[in-house]
């Protein structure tokens, strides 16, 4: 019998304290992403405050809203005063800039982790064996992006301008409306398997109003072919999907497969999360554990550093920089050009 068996243990020792802080913080996750999807934490930064459901929001139900504001107070993300308004806790800036991997994590992919003991079974991974909301996924990398990797793409794309880009995952479509807004001259198209992603993107380019510049379309981006849209790219981008080319021999044949559906492709830039070695403790970063456990769930394989730079110089591409990120945590963008020959 263990040491843990042995002792008697007294209610106090679970029902408070860190175990039961486990529990609320599962609670306070999902009211934080609730938060960013109604609009509440947009308010709370724009203003400093907002209702404790009080029929401020005609639109919600305020019980509904308690209870999210509830559980944001026990995390220190919001206060609330008595008989006043809810204002901003000592926690919101830095949950306020985390609001994109909460988002991601909770809505994008929540189901996944409430389903682990059924995809854990080897039987029951087969087929379409789990459901993402692409969609919330889509939106949550977007602003994960925002911070640090789209100030890259504005920056390498300053210094040497681009005449068409195809985005590969363009998820909400974003990355091409900023490119465009910051480069007059620009064309691009967006390529996602997603069908809600493809919608939001469509919807985004037409709201715009760069529907005559920039086109989506739907494909799979593993098994892209030589296209009219794809002829006169000269640079393809790739933010936050490239680990879907692995495993390794797969990865190899997606790159080199690119080099043939975008025959005029001068450059490659690709940013990605990559998997780490060391087991988690007190400093593992935000992302770090829900990354790596949404793809070990959903079976994808995430490579490493030296991984990918092999990958890179087997399939015909020269990586040429690479500026790893602090947000994402473990986020590396690489610049590659196609290999003489």
């Amino acid at each position: 019998m263990s040491t843990a068996q042995e002792r008697t243990l007294d209610p106090a020792d679970w029902t408070t304290g860190p175990v039961a802080d486990l529990y609320s913080s599962y609670v306070a996750a999902a009211a934080l992403s609730a938060a960013q999807e109604l609009g509440l934490l947009d308010e709370l930064a724009e203003q400093g405050k907002t209702s404790y459901g009080n029929g401020d929001h005609p639109h919600l139900d305020d019980e509904v809203v308690r209870t999210i504001l509830r559980a944001l107070h026990w995390a220190g993300v919001v206060v609330i005063e008595p008989d006043g308004p809810v204002m901003t806790g000592p926690r919101f800036a830095e949950a306020y800039a985390a609001r994109g991997y909460f988002y991601w994590l909770v809505k994008g992919c929540g189901e996944l982790f409430s389903i682990a003991p059924q995809v854990a079974r080897l039987e029951n991974r087969v087929g379409d064996f789990y459901h993402r909301d692409m969609r919330a996924v889509a939106i949550g990398s977007r602003i994960i992006g925002e911070e640090e990797v789209e100030r890259l793409f504005d920056r390498v794309l300053a210094a040497r301008p681009a005449r068409k880009v195809a985005d590969l995952g363009c998820g909400s479509g974003q990355r091409l409306i900023r490119i465009a807004g910051n480069h007059p001259g620009v064309s691009g198209v967006g390529v996602d398997i997603s069908r809600a992603a493809v919608q939001l993107a469509t919807e985004s380019v037409a709201g715009a109003g760069l529907a005559e510049r920039i086109s989506i379309q739907r494909g799979n981006v593993l098994e892209l072919d030589p296209s009219p849209a794809f002829a006169d790219v000269d640079t393809i981008t790739c933010v936050f999907m490239g680990h879907d080319f692995w495993p390794y021999d797969s990865c190899v044949a997606t790159l080199r497969r690119l080099r043939a559906a975008f025959p005029r492709a001068e450059r490659l830039l690709l940013c990605d999360v990559v998997r780490t070695t060391e087991l988690p403790g007190p400093g593992t970063t935000v992302f770090t554990l829900g990354f790596e456990g949404v793809h070990a769930l959903m079976g994808d394989y995430l490579p490493t550093l030296d991984e990918w730079r092999q990958a890179f110089a087997e399939s015909g591409w020269e990586c040429r920089t690479i500026h790893p990120t602090v947000t994402p945590p473990n986020g590396h963008f690489f610049e590659l050009a196609p290999s003489a020959g």
